[in-house]
């Protein structure tokens, strides 16, 4: 396969993570809006670490494509979940996002440069946080114990992005004591995570398997994450593993909003 058509296609799989859309409105389950809401979490930290990467040249071509799919699905999105809000409190919520998407916004549609990354991180880290606000909120609201499980799940995807943009950082020159504490951070809560979704009885035999192929696939790409510390950067490795993490728990995520909606039918 070649390298082109391998970036196509990851470029195809980041368009598919979407809620459905119909023609006169968009009709969203109270499963499927935390998915979204949880997605947009993603979004956040994968626009921030893609940034980063064009302004170092890391995979340029496969960074573009996701920058401009990431800008474009997160307004998406951000349009159906203002839709859907089924209460005043997520609709300001969701306001707060909208105010702080356009201070990321600004950034992230100029031309990347290493001096821009130690202002965006920041304002991409709140946008994440007024992201997850939204999420509890519909989990909240939908009052179901299986919608936790889309939450973690769906947090698992953002942590993902997350690794991947502090290691893109301490190349790029951000050096700072807390790049790789965060770093260690995320790592430590993907995994916390994981082993908190392996545990609940909800589970079906699927989830269950794949959410054993994810912990092999951690417990392999541990050896990997550890050259940050050391210097030792192996930046296409860990582009290529934690896309494979993120689509592996998109499908999980999926997953646990199909069980969610049918326990909430049933």
């Amino acid at each position: 396969m070649t390298s082109l058509l391998k970036t196509l296609l990851i470029f195809a799989t980041i368009l598919c993570f979407q809620a459905p859309t119909f023609a006169n409105e968009t009709i969203l389950s109270d499963g499927a809006a935390i998915n979204i809401a949880g997605r947009q979490r993603m979004l956040s930290e994968r626009m921030v670490k893609a940034y980063i990467q064009l302004s170092i040249d890391v995979d340029v071509q496969k960074a573009e494509m996701q920058l401009a799919a990431a800008q474009k699905l997160f307004k998406q999105q951000l349009d159906q979940l203002i839709a859907y809000a089924p209460t005043n409190n997520i609709a300001h919520n969701l306001d707060a996002v909208d105010q702080q998407w356009q201070q990321v916004e600004s950034i992230i549609k100029v031309k990347a440069k290493t001096a821009t990354i130690p202002d965006l991180i920041p304002l991409g880290e709140m946008l994440v946080k007024r992201c997850h606000q939204v999420v509890l909120d519909i989990q909240r609201f939908s009052g179901s114990s299986s919608a936790k499980l889309v939450n973690i799940s769906g947090r698992q995807r953002m942590l993902s992005q997350r690794m991947a943009k502090y290691y893109f950082a301490h190349l790029a020159g951000q050096r700072q004591h807390d790049t790789i504490s965060r770093f260690q951070t995320s790592l430590e809560e993907f995994d916390s995570g994981l082993n908190d979704l392996r545990l609940a009885k909800e589970n079906s035999p699927e989830i269950s398997k794949a959410l054993n192929k994810v912990k092999a696939q951690l417990k392999f790409s541990k050896a990997g994450f550890k050259g940050l510390e050391d210097g030792n950067y192996t930046p296409h490795v860990i582009s290529r593993t934690t896309e494979s993490m993120l689509k592996r728990m998109e499908n999980i995520t999926l997953q646990y909003e199909v069980l969610h909606d049918q326990t909430q039918a049933g």
